[in-house]
């Protein structure tokens, strides 16, 4: 074992080793090392350009993914509102066709009916196990709903 202190003096039984660098001597391998570092170096860069071209390729996809679904919720919105506008222009149409004056009026004038004689009435019994109850609040929104149509 070698022990060297600092005034190169080896202690020991074995002498020290000189270090030699064939890359510093020989001109061709030390282009060949240049060149290899060099090699190395660059395909690293060039490693680190594709990445950030890459990094960035997947951001613009992401938004523009992300740009496509506002577009389609943009969109379905919309037609939303149009079903909307569709369904409560129904409802208002139910309403209006359903009003009993009105059917009256239509039944006789359109369709020649007449109210029935007093003959053609036939009294049905129903049993008192099959009938519906209203409950009081339904009357009271009934009732406030024909004071708000007034």
């Amino acid at each position: 074992m070698v022990q060297m202190n600092n005034n190169d003096y080896v202690y020991g039984s074995s002498a020290k080793k000189i270090q030699y660098d064939v890359y510093e001597e020989n001109k061709v391998l030390k282009e060949k090392k240049k060149y290899r570092s060099n090699r190395f170096k660059k395909t690293r860069i060039v490693f680190s350009i594709l990445l950030v071209f890459l990094t960035g390729f997947v951001v613009m996809y992401r938004y523009a993914l992300i740009t496509d679904l506002n577009y389609k919720i943009s969109r379905l919105e919309k037609e939303y509102e149009t079903i909307k506008n569709d369904n409560s222009r129904l409802k208002v149409a139910v309403e209006k066709n359903t009003d009993l004056s009105r059917i009256k009026t239509t039944a006789e004038e359109r369709m020649n009916m007449q109210k029935p004689d007093k003959y053609q009435i036939v009294h049905i019994r129903v049993p008192k196990n099959n009938f519906t109850v209203i409950s009081e609040t339904y009357k009271n929104k009934q009732e406030n709903n024909h004071f708000i149509a007034l």
